[in-house]
């Protein structure tokens, strides 16, 4: 019988409680690093996008 049945409270899951994601800190951080390129290459973008605008206006 699980907790929950006998005590009618659920447990909140780790990330209902702030804490990090399954997997390593390494897996975490490359993660966060490809999240962050992909940024960066999303503003850089949106940079060239408006230069060409705006280079297409003169």
């Amino acid at each position: 019988m699980s907790d929950e049945a006998a005590t009618g409270v659920r447990k909140k899951h780790r990330h209902d409680l702030g804490q990090e994601d399954h997997g390593s800190k390494l897996a975490a951080g490359t993660t966060k690093a490809i999240q962050a390129m992909l940024g960066l290459w999303i503003a850089a973008t949106l940079v060239l996008v408006l230069y060409a605008l705006v280079d297409a206006t003169h």
